[in-house]
């Protein structure tokens, strides 16, 4: 092999065979790494929705910390190679030494990745085709930068010379800025025409009754309830999951939809203006749903008004298209919306009057076990069960019921729908254990859920215990939102521990505020050391309610 790379006849800017051939290998090996040390901030792009507004804004949000631990990591890589070979020089010949700053790049390099992994992920990145083709642009540019780093510390830095690959964990910032940038003509002309053959697909389907659902909360589970009530005499194609974005509606349609389904259900979800305008001109529906409007998402809206406006893009499109829209005023936004929209299905759990042929709900009985009530309309009557726990489900069936019965369905047939829902994953859903009782809802995080789950945790008996970080992408009301629902906690829970620094002091405050025990406020630096602490305390019989499980973004 030796013999083979001596007779190598290379010479680039004078650099011989042997060291051009090393050269490559570590560029190479770097390029392959630099997608693991980077692979946060290709799992935001994702996250964000490949939205650079989005992505600043979570650079933001977090103080840079991710980018400063890239800093520290080639930071001790450089410095621990210089350090030896100073040390070291009168003992080896810098040769010898080229080769320690890659070593301990190396080396520090997979401590970095290690610990990346071992957290726990939420949402793991997917290498969609879309992630493979971003990938694939990171490393190109990764390769060639690399090159040129090597080159440049071989010929000019001798003390780093192969070392100065250490700069490059400094780098993935831009390189992931140019990646970005270079693949948005590209990934814009495939996601226009997913969409278009989306459209055409769904225009093929003669006579679909197309419904979409928006809200900054419910979406999902009023999603999953009219599906499941409408499925009694129709064939329904819904958006899986929450699909609920242009590329994600187009790929349940291309995928999903059948010729002989009657109804399509498209969850609509948005984080900035003029998304669910984007969405209504893709599927166009003729039935439109708002299950509530909070402030989820206030740090992209950048206001209430926007997120009102955004939410308000649904019912501005159905009433032009001269369509039937379904409000829940039970929230305040969302009832000054519904005041907009004169010809709105206007519907509340608490209303003491009801319009003529509008369903309403009476008679409402809700336990641990689930709910019970009446659903009425004129002068009809039928007993209704569901498994679903708490009130705010009555408002999201209530909500899906009014719609299905426009749609033609009875209420036998809206009974017998109800009675077959079950609870969806980390959304209020009981989880029964050996030890003690399960509440999980890990996916909420607006501030209507949580009030929600905490009258849930209520309806148990024994000692309650919450684990949560609290709410989070409140903007400015973050604080505010979070000392309510402290408070709110006091008067349930037994124990409160919070799995994580970034909104401790506002529920601790919240909790204080209202007389609650500060010895039983506990802290723990995970989900996983929070459940570990959990064990020290709770006894069989007792319950511990799961509220919200952190986004990445913040892990």
């Amino acid at each position: 092999m030796e013999n083979f790379l001596a007779k190598v006849n290379i010479n680039l800017f004078g650099i011989g065979g042997l060291d051009i051939l090393i050269l490559f290998v570590i560029a190479i090996l770097t390029t392959v790494l630099m997608v693991f040390v980077g692979y946060k901030l290709l799992q935001m792009i994702q996250l964000t929705g490949y939205k650079m507004k989005g992505f600043t804004m979570w650079l933001s949000e977090t103080k840079w910390s991710y980018i400063s631990r890239l800093f520290m990591l080639s930071f001790l890589s450089i410095s621990s190679m210089l350090i030896t070979n100073v040390l070291l020089d009168e003992f080896f010949v810098v040769t010898v030494m080229n080769y320690a700053g890659v070593l301990f790049f190396l080396l520090f390099s997979s401590l970095f990745i290690t610990n990346l992994f071992s957290a726990k992920q939420k949402t793991p990145l997917k290498y969609t085709k879309r992630m493979t083709r971003f990938v694939a642009c990171y490393m190109v540019i990764t390769l060639i930068i690399s090159v040129v780093i090597e080159f440049v510390g071989f010929l000019f830095i001798p003390y780093l010379s192969y070392g100065a690959i250490g700069f490059m964990p400094l780098l993935l910032l831009p390189i992931v800025f140019v990646s970005y940038y270079i693949m948005l003509p590209l990934e814009k002309l495939i996601s226009n025409s997913f969409i278009k053959k989306a459209k055409v697909r769904l225009k093929n389907v003669k006579g679909i009754k197309i419904i979409g659902i928006t809200g900054s909360y419910g979406k999902t589970t009023v999603k999953n309830i009219l599906g499941k009530i409408l499925s009694e005499k129709y064939k329904v194609c819904i958006s899986p999951s929450s699909y609920n974005t242009p590329l994600g509606l187009s790929k349940t349609i291309l995928n999903n939809l059948s010729d002989d389904d009657e109804v399509f259900i498209a969850e609509m979800g948005a984080k900035q203006r003029f998304d669910i305008k984007e969405l209504c001109e893709m599927v166009e529906p003729t039935y439109g749903l708002i299950t509530g409007v909070g402030n989820q998402h206030l740090l992209t809206f950048g206001s209430e008004e926007n997120i009102i406006k955004t939410k308000g893009e649904l019912a501005e499109y159905i009433t032009a298209k001269g369509g039937n829209l379904y409000i829940n005023t039970d929230s305040k936004n969302a009832n000054e919306l519904a005041k907009t929209y004169k010809n709105a299905h206007n519907l509340s759990l608490y209303a003491e009057k009801h319009a003529e042929n509008s369903l309403y709900i009476k008679n409402v009985k809700t336990t641990k076990s689930g709910s019970n009530f009446d659903l009425c309309i004129n002068k009809e009557k039928v007993h209704v069960s569901t498994i679903l726990l708490g009130e705010h489900n009555i408002s999201n069936i209530l909500l899906a019921a009014n719609v299905a019965y426009d749609l033609g369905l009875s209420l036998s047939e809206i009974a017998l729908g109800i009675g077959k829902l079950l609870p969806i994953s980390h959304r209020l859903e009981i989880i029964k254990s050996n030890a003690y009782t399960i509440i999980d809802d890990a996916y909420n995080s607006s501030v209507e859920g949580s009030k929600a789950s905490l009258d849930v945790l209520s309806k148990f008996d024994g000692k309650k215990f919450i684990i949560t970080p609290g709410l989070v992408e409140l903007g400015s009301e973050q604080f505010n939102s979070n000392f309510e629902f402290g408070r709110n906690m006091a008067s349930v829970c037994d124990y409160v521990i919070i799995d994580s620094g970034i909104n401790y002091d506002a529920i601790s405050s919240g909790l204080i505020f209202a007389g609650f025990n500060e010895s039983n406020i506990l802290i723990a630096s995970s989900l996983n050391m929070a459940v570990k602490l959990l064990g020290e305390y709770i006894n069989p019989n007792d319950v511990v309610l799961f509220e919200n499980d952190l986004p990445d973004n913040y892990m």
